[in-house]
């Protein structure tokens, strides 16, 4: 169960919640036969946004001792995307429980935001594959980068 709130819900559709950048680009494999974007796609680039998150945090998405485990995962199609282009993925934290944060990404083309969506991730112990406290100095680094108002 998460636990504690790191801030009051902003509006995650719009770029100012987002404390963290990744640019992507948009590939003829992600399209569907009507040329959009297919609805898999979004959650590729979800993926790379919070997998450089992590990084860019020093935060691995795995390492020998550990790994962050996605528990759950929503996302909400707001519009469109086609080739050719690239999109922006914001990723910031919404909550901080013992061994789970629960993150916001959202995708943008140009100034439009295209989908928003929730992760849950769950630091697990690779020893004995389960659930471990979150440790203080990576909580701190978390709660840092927290979406804002």
């Amino acid at each position: 169960m998460l636990a504690e709130a790191v801030t009051a819900t902003p509006d995650l559709t719009t770029r100012g919640a987002y404390p963290h950048w990744r640019t992507d680009v948009i590939r003829f494999a992600d399209l569907d036969p009507l040329g959009h974007v297919n609805n898999v796609a979004y959650l590729t680039y979800i993926e790379s946004g919070r997998v450089m998150f992590f990084s860019d945090l020093g935060a691995a998405v795995a390492s020998p001792e550990f790994a962050w485990m996605t528990v759950r995962l929503e996302i909400s199609y707001l519009q469109q995307l086609s080739l050719p282009g690239t999109v922006e993925v914001g990723t910031g934290v919404l909550d901080i429980g013992r061994s789970s944060v629960r993150l916001s990404h959202a995708i943008f083309s140009s100034d439009a935001c295209a989908a928003q969506g929730e992760c849950v991730m769950v630091l697990v112990d690779r020893l004995d594959n389960r659930a471990t406290p979150i440790p203080a100095e990576m909580r701190t680094a978390l709660t840092a980068m927290s979406c804002k108002k």
